[in-house]
């Protein structure tokens, strides 16, 4: 039982203009390989919880996880570098797979939020020259 639970942190909404304008960028732990179909496959640092290390003695558990990607998050993923932002990033897929710009931002954001939630990815907001 905890005694004391942390506060948490509120996070303030932001608006569609500062979401689009945000800059995803590959984390660096991150390893990624080109496949043999042409795709992506992201290798993921695992996390190490005290369930992971009492089952590394008996499996050897690989210190990464892989991802395969298709054609979409392939394309997703090499465009976050950090010089494009998520409206850049829409506007290249729409045109790209022929998708109209909301499907394309509703999918791009998803898929962004998955990434940003595993830690594949961070969001910089601002300038990245600043």
């Amino acid at each position: 039982m905890r005694l004391f639970r942390r506060k948490k942190q509120e996070i303030p909404p932001v608006s569609r203009e500062q979401s689009l304008s945000t800059r995803p960028v590959l984390n660096r732990l991150v390893k990624v390989e080109h496949a043999a179909d042409g795709n992506l496959l992201l290798h993921i640092p695992r996390r190490r919880s005290a369930m992971v290390e009492s089952v590394s003695h008996f499996f050897r558990i690989p210190p990464y996880r892989k991802v395969a990607l298709d054609e979409l998050g392939s394309f997703v993923i090499e465009l976050c570098d950090g010089s494009n932002t998520v409206e850049d990033i829409a506007e290249k897929l729409a045109r790209r797979f022929r998708l109209n710009r909301r499907e394309a931002e509703v999918s791009l954001g998803t898929f962004l939020r998955t990434l940003t939630g595993r830690s594949v990815i961070a969001l910089v907001v601002g300038d990245r020259h600043e």
